[in-house]
């Protein structure tokens, strides 16, 4: 059995990617290193010597995280590896991660159960507190083993076959969603269905980091990343395969996020505006 794993990286930090290799390096058998920097960060030629087991790809632009982990699909189907490993820069790996992984993956094999993909539980790292979503948290199915309706990208564990498929992540959505839509598209077409694995957990960190409001803290994302968070919403709210749950709560979200950010999140104008060019984006289709 043979395990790639697919890191995507955009103008990253030495420190955390040299953590995050060194967590990766001794469980998966190969890493492609997908750069979306425009320039190859200087230190990478160095890091490299470290990692011999690393394939470093710099596409000299910013891809998107769903094609640059296309690329990294393709490489590992190409090669005849059996799983593919999903990274980002932003993540670190625990010493257990693709071993339990692997273990609760074959725990749900054997009772028959359609596996699409398996992942940790993401925990906050600046606030030490686990990711659990506010509308759907999921089902225990097994001991340590939540039933999800979609998983992050990160950490996440997925057959390779399942691409041939299913199909890639949508290279048009670019960043927001993408995780998403692959699950939910792929729970359509296959009947798959995706686990998070409480034996495990994945340190992860949302955004530019936590704000307080109403009584709790919410990620804050750039005004870049908040164009594609409100065009890929109104792009996937039209679709049939698309949860209604994640319509509606995403819809709320929104809304309050339109007003929320202009006021009270600086820098203001420009979350304005990149909120308005996705909305426009969005139902346009531009």
């Amino acid at each position: 059995m043979k395990i790639g794993c697919v890191l995507v990286m955009y103008n990253p930090q030495r420190e955390l990617l040299t953590a995050s290799l060194n967590a990766l390096n001794e469980q998966v058998d190969e890493i492609f290193l997908g750069d979306n920097s425009v320039n190859m960060p200087d230190f990478i030629t160095t890091l490299l010597n470290l990692y011999p087991n690393t394939y470093y790809h710099s596409f000299n632009k910013n891809l998107g995280i769903a094609e640059a982990q296309n690329r990294g699909i393709i490489y590992f189907q190409k090669k005849g590896f059996d799983f593919v490993l999903f990274m980002d820069q932003d993540s670190l790996a625990p010493n257990n991660l693709v071993s339990s992984l692997l273990a609760d993956y074959n725990r749900l094999k054997e009772i028959g159960i359609p596996i699409g993909g398996i992942g940790p539980r993401p925990f906050n790292r600046g606030e030490g507190k686990p990711y659990v979503g506010a509308v759907k948290k999921g089902k225990l199915i097994l001991p340590k083993i939540t039933e999800v309706g979609e998983i992050i990208s990160s950490a996440s564990l997925i057959p390779i076959s399942h691409f041939k498929q299913v199909g890639g992540m949508e290279s048009s959505l670019f960043i927001d969603g993408v995780d998403h839509e692959w699950c939910w598209r792929a729970k359509k077409i296959g009947g798959w269905r995706f686990f998070i694995s409480e034996s495990v957990q994945l340190s992860h960190q949302v955004g530019e980091g936590d704000r307080p409001f109403i009584f709790r803290k919410v990620a804050i994302p750039t005004p870049f990343r908040t164009f594609y968070q409100f065009r890929n919403y109104f792009r996937l709210v039209h679709r049939g395969y698309v949860p209604l749950y994640w319509k509606v709560s995403n819809g709320f979200k929104y809304s309050i996020k339109f007003f929320y950010y202009p006021l009270c999140v600086p820098p203001r104008i420009s979350y304005m505006k990149q909120i308005l060019k996705g909305i426009y984006a969005g139902i346009t289709g531009k």
